[in-house]
C-alpha cells in the first residue's frame, strides 16, 4: 500500500486525470448510446460529479486526509471582491450576446432565437426568460467540473509551468474529456471548433481563479453563466447556419479575450496577485 501511495504521489497529475475520466466517460458514452447500457437520470444530469470524486480521492491519497477539507473550503471563498462576481456572472452572457448582436447588424436579419437549446430542454412554448434562473441555479449546484479542472488539474500544472501554459494544457484536457458526446449519433457538432472555444475558456477560467484566491466558487459561478448563455441564446453549433455563424463570432470574441487578458496581466501568473495558488 506505501508503494502504491508513493506511486501515486510521484504521478499525481496524471492519475488524477485518469480516474477524472475513468469516473465520467462511461456515463458520457453510455448517454451518448455508445455502451449497451442506459444511465439513470439522476447519474446522467450530475455525472459530472465523478471529477469531483477522482478529486477528492487523490487529494487524500496524495496530500493527505486534512487537504481534503481545504480542497472543499474554496468553494467558500467569497471575500473577492464585487467585480469577481459580477465578471463571473456577465462575462460569457456579454460576450454571446455581442457575437448574437454583430451577426444581426452584419447580416442585416432579425434575431432568431426559435433555434436556441433551452427549447429542446424546456419545449417550444415555453416562456424561456422564467427558465433561465431556474437554469443556472440547477447548472451551479451539478457542475462537479471545477474541483478537478481548476481545483485540482491547474494548480499542480502551474507548479511546473506558466498560467498561460498550464491553462493551454489543461484546455486540451478539458477539451478532450468531451470526446464521448461528439460520437453520438446525429451529433453534427465540430469537434476542431469545441476545443478552440475551449482553449480560450482556460485562459478566461485561470485568470478568474489566480485573482480570486483560487476560488472554485468564482470558477463555479463563471461556468454556470457561460452555460446558461450557451443554452438561451442563439450560438449553438448544432442548430442553424446563422447559429453556427455567431458561434464562430464567439469563438473568435473568446480568443481575443483571453489575448487581451493575458497581455494584461503577463503569462507567467494571468494575475496581478503574487502568491500562486498552492496544490491542495
Amino acid at each position: 500500500m506505501k508503494t502504491i501511495n508513493e506511486y501515486l504521489k510521484r504521478h499525481s497529475l496524471v492519475a488524477g486525470i485518469l480516474l477524472m475520466f475513468l469516473f465520467t466517460w462511461p456515463f458520457d458514452m453510455a448517454m451518448a448510446g455508445l455502451l449497451p447500457f442506459k444511465v439513470p437520470y439522476v447519474i446522467s444530469i450530475t455525472f459530472g460529479w465523478g471529477i469531483s470524486i477522482a478529486s477528492l480521492i487523490m487529494t487524500g491519497l496524495t496530500v493527505g486526509r486534512l487537504s481534503i477539507i481545504t480542497l472543499l473550503k474554496r468553494f467558500l471563498i467569497w471575500r473577492v471582491g464585487w467585480k469577481w462576481f459580477f465578471i463571473a456572472l456577465f462575462l460569457y452572457p456579454a460576450v454571446f450576446s455581442l457575437a448574437v448582436l454583430l451577426y444581426w447588424v452584419w447580416m442585416g436579419t432579425p434575431i432568431d432565437f426559435s433555434g436556441v437549446f433551452a427549447q429542446k430542454i424546456f419545449g417550444a412554448s415555453a416562456n424561456l426568460p422564467m427558465f433561465i434562473l431556474p437554469f443556472f441555479i440547477f447548472d451551479f449546484l451539478t457542475n462537479g467540473e471545477e474541483m478537478g479542472w481548476r481545483g485540482y488539474v491547474l494548480p499542480r500544472l502551474q507548479a511546473k509551468y506558466s498560467a498561460l501554459v498550464s491553462s493551454l494544457i489543461l484546455g486540451v484536457i478539458w477539451g478532450f474529456w468531451h470526446f464521448p458526446r461528439f460520437l453520438a449519433p446525429g451529433n453534427t457538432a465540430s469537434f476542431a471548433l469545441m476545443m478552440i472555444k475551449v482553449l480560450a475558456d482556460a485562459v478566461i477560467y485561470t485568470w478568474v481563479y489566480n485573482n480570486t484566491q483560487g476560488s472554485l466558487l468564482l470558477t463555479t459561478i463563471l461556468h454556470a453563466a457561460g452555460n446558461t448563455a450557451g443554452v438561451f441564446l442563439p450560438i449553438a453549433n448544432t442548430q442553424s447556419s446563422g447559429n453556427l455563424a455567431t458561434y464562430l463570432l464567439a469563438i473568435v470574441l473568446l480568443i481575443i479575450c483571453a489575448i487581451a487578458l493575458t497581455l494584461f496581466s503577463g503569462s507567467k501568473q494571468l494575475s496581478h496577485v503574487e502568491a500562486m495558488q498552492a496544490q491542495s
